[in-house]
């Protein structure tokens, strides 16, 4: 290496300095202002909805109401905030708090702990509605609690919440953030209230959308309906009732940068119009893409093997238009991991890794899908042991392909248990060190390289890539 500069990346719950071509670029998350008052503008929200009539004249006396919420996944600040406000504006309209009802919108994620669920609903709600049992979690695989309404022309499979989709008065308070590829989170009860069933019409292997880059080729039929308003479209006819949304984008710790409410066809738009000027990162096209991992994210401790293999594999799927890593290009990232997997939170996860390490291939791992949402061991973890449920692990394998096959090589750096990474289709090394000099045999000595060092423990960005490259 010739010229360098020092950078600190997450690694664990602590930072390491690596060093860097001088010419290496940082992409990093930045906090843009936050509203200086965001409960009252949680209520000038409410009070101005887009596409729906304020809630205020929506709610009615014996209306039974129910609130679902985005969960731990995201940020409890946003929950604490929003959530009382909506609370007073029902009561001011008559609404009788025992007929409000919250549900977690857990999707296919574990149901959450009472602990849990107090610290992110904050003790304004939690120590009021919980005694009474108005605080629950959704249960993908629980049929007496979903409603079938049937099948979109687009083949989603519509299964939903029945406590929530029976209520007189539908809210949904969630968060838009950057997810893969195109677009940003939001209108949530479609996913975080589905069933298994519902989950896999859309999140399995052959619905995962391709990169847009690499799937213009080719396009002779019109482009499908994209799923969320198909889904809302099927439900809203088969309830005859709109979900009152009231979504936030959150930046650093939860803190609250802007606050949209009202029908999902309404605010989708310009929340993500803001969104795109708040998680846009200018980038090269990448010969190397590092990446730091931190202790916990997304779905729990990095030390789990599958969970620190997302966080290597999935950043490069944060580029909506031209990819972040070139074509045989490197990955290396860094965390102090142990790939011990916990069978308490993960049930499944260690016997679907062992799966996946028969076949060295995603595509056969669909023929098991059955056969695990079936297993009464997996249904029991879940339904009452607080475990991801069965298929969870399926989602994760899948969403790694396509930086498998992208990436000329992929080397997670300073891992203690090196088999469970094998496993997995990454090459672990000792130290950032020698994944350097790896991949520059890949590469070449003078390569492009784009460095993420706090891509998971601050809000995620999408990797804007420099046009002409690619």
């Amino acid at each position: 290496m010739n010229a360098t500069k020092s950078v600190s990346v997450d690694y664990g719950d602590r930072k390491l300095t690596i060093e860097v071509p001088e010419s290496a670029v940082i992409a990093e998350f930045n906090d843009p202002p936050f509203l200086d008052d965001p409960a009252q503008a949680v209520r000038e929200a409410l009070a101005k909805p887009s596409g729906l009539p304020p809630l205020a004249e929506m709610a009615r006396p014996g209306m039974r109401v129910a609130i679902a919420f985005d969960d731990i996944t995201r940020p409890a600040n946003v929950a604490t905030t929003i959530l009382p406000r909506i609370v007073d504006v029902l009561e001011a309209a008559g609404v009788d708090e025992r007929d409000i009802v919250f549900i977690n919108a857990c999707a296919n994620h574990r149901k959450n702990t009472r602990s849990e669920l107090a610290n992110h609903l904050g003790p304004e709600i939690f120590e009021r509605f919980w005694p009474r049992g108005q605080i629950v979690n959704h249960d993908c695989d629980d049929p007496a609690g979903l409603r079938y309404f049937g099948v979109t022309e687009g083949g989603r499979v519509v299964e939903h919440n029945k406590t929530f989709f029976d209520a007189d008065l539908q809210i949904y308070q969630g968060n838009v953030a950057a997810q893969p590829w195109r677009g940003f989170t939001g209108t949530g009860a479609l996913i975080g209230l589905a069933s298994t069933r519902s989950i896999a019409s859309h999140h399995s292997l052959n619905s995962i959308p391709q990169h847009v880059a690499e799937s213009r080729a080719g396009q002779s039929k019109p482009k499908p309906m994209g799923m969320k308003p198909e889904m809302s479209a099927f439900l809203e006819t088969a309830t005859g009732k709109p979900v009152f949304y009231v979504n936030a984008i959150a930046g650093t710790q939860g803190r609250i940068i802007d606050v949209f409410a009202g029908h999902a066809n309404q605010i989708t738009k310009p929340a993500w119009t803001r969104a795109e000027q708040i998680f846009r990162c200018d980038v090269p096209q990448a010969d190397v893409l590092i990446i730091g991992l931190a202790q916990t994210y997304a779905y729990g401790h990095s030390n789990n093997a599958l969970v620190a293999t997302v966080g290597a594999l999935v950043p490069p799927r944060f580029s909506p238009g031209i990819p972040i890593l070139r074509e045989g290009g490197v990955i290396i990232a860094l965390s102090p991991s142990n790939g011990m997997i916990d069978p308490r939170h993960f049930p499944s996860y260690q016997e679907a890794v062992d799966l996946y390490g028969r076949y060295h291939n995603m595509r056969p791992l669909v023929d098991h899908e059955a056969e695990f949402a079936a297993r009464p061991e997996y249904l029991h973890a879940y339904r009452h042991g607080y475990g991801y449920p069965a298929l969870h692990p399926f989602w994760l394998l899948y969403e790694m392909e396509y930086a498998l096959e992208r990436a000329g090589a992929v080397y997670l750096a300073g891992v203690s248990n090196p088999g469970a990474f094998r496993d997995l289709s990454l090459t672990p090394v000792t130290d950032f060190q020698k994944a350097w000099q790896l991949a520059r045999k890949h590469v070449g000595p003078t390569p492009r390289v784009v460095v993420a060092p706090t891509f998971w423990s601050r809000p995620r960005f999408k990797f804007a890539v420099e046009a002409g490259q690619g």
